[in-house]
């Protein structure tokens, strides 16, 4: 599955950490380095791919990094700021 941003989501990086902004509801998130080396890797990507690329980055073994970022995108996904394509 191939993920994408929502439309409805500005979000920008101010200070190393991302601030997402939900424009249909107006709730503002910020979130970590490690969330947000995430995030800013979704567009276009499979959830593999960014969990690769984040173990890779922050030197942890693959499978954790797998279920940090399963964890964190389920839970974008909840909130309808991740969407599949």
């Amino acid at each position: 599955m191939t993920l994408r941003i929502a439309p409805h989501v500005a979000w920008q990086i101010v200070d190393g950490e991302a601030v997402i902004v939900d424009l249909s509801s107006g709730k503002t998130m910020g979130l970590n380095p490690s969330a947000t080396f995430i995030w800013s890797h979704i567009d276009g990507r499979e959830e593999s791919q960014i969990a690769n690329m984040t173990a890779e980055q922050f030197g942890i073994d693959r499978g954790e990094a797998a279920s940090d970022v399963h964890q964190f995108l389920a839970e974008m996904s909840g909130r309808r700021v991740v969407v599949e394509e």
